[in-house]
């Protein structure tokens, strides 16, 4: 099968001689063009046309869909999910505090041996994640063929609205097995979904109504590459208060801030002075979050289109297409260099900040007696914290205008900082988490590490090849939440080794985050683009026969 290619060399369909147009209802129209329009240049020195060359270059399933409003109002509200979803918080103090109750002595017969219980907690953490490692890595690669992806969320979606309710008729510490089952499988669950919701992201920017105007314009001879990857640099980072990216963040840290601040009601009315009541209030705010997740979610399983894909190359096998596109990926890896780099930056910081906030979530519900009224108001100031260093470091981006490099390199950075204070407490017990005002403090820290959760997916979309972005996102994920077993892992080790001291475990958090700002510091995002464009013309050509023979950048400078 062939495609279309323009003077230059850069292949595209034809385009449709009109803009998308919105409906009554504020949805847009199907449109009829399904790649970007030929622009004359050459992608390989030019990051402009590299953008735009991304888009065009793979074949797809189908018409291409605008974003519609509905879309991108109900995908802002379903980052509750993502990041207040109760199986997490709720569900995992509540497993921590059957199980201590059933081992009064904290030392746990787990895996054929006696050990402490903090130990087996990270254990059970790293299953989780290893689990995880196996299923998006299966999945992952398929996900970019056809218009199947939506159903990916839902499934997983609902597991883990059956886990988190089901965790709800936990009554007592025999159940300690049975939560710690429940607790597993919903957090994998709602992990694979975090997945897949930042893997949607960067589409349903890209086909925003403005996005396919600008690709129109650039063809015309209205608007340059530069400006055109200009805007897709702004509408990924939000530097305009009415973008996704903001709106996701702002919106959905609104809506937690809220539903937290009801729950710290909803323990203060139940109380926690005995056992009984303790356990109790966990099961009623975990049945509260459920309900809470299910009414941010299902509207966007609901409106959200079900958009093309990539084509299956001809005489390839459904069930080949993932481990053939692994494949690919591989024998061209050259070209992916930076992306490679930053999937190193990226795995050494999650590893810090991930299993950070295991290690200290454990020390939190020891210090603080598994209050559920303390935890949910630990929460809500995090939230708190967490929302307005979005808003600050978004409005720092729109009025300096920084790389998302920059911003991705000081949340990086901020991220050593508690783990750092972390590991003084092997030394001295009047700080180092050893005392409740610190994890005060360390929720309130959330204002500075906001940065790293602003732009750590963007930067991805900023390196990846567009067409891929299920298999590298998946990857991303995969990679991140790998840490999440061996840092775990190797934490639980270190624990053990220093007889049962939490605390050592911050040593590896911080020299593992360390080395990773070192290795982010040197990932080039314009060198990224370039390579990508090259790395999907060797694949169109191998694959979809499609030539591509890009000219000398003059013509493009000629026309701007």
């Amino acid at each position: 099968m062939s495609v279309p290619t323009d003077q230059s060399g850069i292949t595209v369909p034809v385009a449709a001689d009109k803009p998308p147009v919105a409906d009554s209802k504020g949805d847009v129209e199907h449109v009829e063009v399904t790649h970007p329009p030929p622009v004359p240049g050459n992608a390989h020195d030019n990051v402009g046309l590299a953008v735009l060359e991304q888009k065009s270059i793979i074949p797809t399933t189908g018409k291409r869909i605008p974003t519609s409003k509905l879309e991108y109002w109900t995908y802002c509200i379903f980052y509750f999910s993502v990041n207040g979803a109760g199986i997490g918080s709720d569900g995992g103090a509540l497993r921590q505090s059957l199980t201590n109750q059933a081992f009064p002595d904290g030392i746990v017969h787990w895996a054929g041996r006696d050990m402490p219980l903090n130990s087996m907690l990270l254990d059970l953490t790293g299953i989780l994640f290893a689990a995880q490692l196996v299923i998006l890595l299966g999945i992952g690669p398929y996900a970019d063929y056809g218009d199947w992806r939506p159903w990916l969320m839902i499934i997983f979606q609902s597991i883990s609205y059956i886990c988190q309710f089901a965790m709800c008729g936990i009554k007592s510490a025999d159940q300690w097995q049975a939560a710690q089952a429940l607790y597993v499988i919903g957090s994998l669950a709602q992990n694979i979904v975090t997945a897949f919701y930042a893997a949607a992201f960067p589409q349903l920017v890209r086909d925003l109504p403005k996005m396919i105007q600008s690709e129109e314009d650039v063809a015309n001879g209205v608007k340059t590459p530069e400006a055109h990857a200009e805007l897709d640099i702004r509408l990924l980072v939000a530097t305009d208060p009415t973008h996704l990216f903001n709106l996701v963040n702002i919106t959905g840290s609104a809506l937690v801030v809220t539903f937290y601040a009801i729950a710290v009601g909803i323990s203060a009315a139940i109380g926690f002075d005995t056992t009984a009541k303790l356990n109790y209030s966990y099961r009623v705010l975990l049945g509260y979050f459920g309900a809470i997740t299910m009414l941010t979610t299902v509207p966007f399983f609901i409106v959200n289109k079900h958009r093309p894909g990539q084509k299956l190359p001809d005489g390839t096998k459904w069930w080949l297409a993932g481990p053939k596109q692994v494949y690919q990926a591989a024998k061209r890896a050259w070209y992916l260099r930076q992306c490679m780099l930053y999937l190193v930056a990226y795995f050494m910081l999650q590893e810090t900040f991930g299993t950070y906030f295991n290690t200290t979530g454990i020390l939190q519900n020891e210090v603080i007696n598994y209050s559920p009224l303390k935890l949910n108001a630990l929460s809500l100031m995090s939230d708190l914290a967490g929302g307005s260093g979005t808003v600050w470091i978004l409005f720092l981006q729109h009025k300096f205008r920084f790389s998302v490099k920059k911003g991705v390199f000081y949340g990086g950075c901020m991220t050593l900082i508690p783990s750092l204070w972390g590991l003084i407490g092997c030394y001295t017990q009047k700080i180092g988490f050893h005392n409740a005002w610190e994890f005060w403090l360390a929720s309130a820290w959330n204002f500075q590490t906001a940065a790293w959760g602003s732009y750590n997916v963007t930067m991805i979309s900023e390196v990846v090849p567009a067409p891929k972005a299920y298999m590298f996102f998946a990857l991303f994920n995969t990679v991140g939440k790998t840490s999440g077993f061996i840092g775990p892992l190797i934490s639980s080790a270190i624990i053990n080794r220093a007889g049962g001291n939490t605390n050592y475990s911050y040593w590896f958090l911080f020299s593992m985050g360390a080395v990773g700002c070192l290795v982010l510091f040197f990932v080039d995002t314009d060198k990224a683009k370039i390579d990508n464009a090259r790395f999907l013309e060797e694949e169109a050509a191998e694959l979809y026969s499609v030539q591509t023979e890009p000219t000398n950048s003059k013509a493009l400078n000629e026309k701007a």
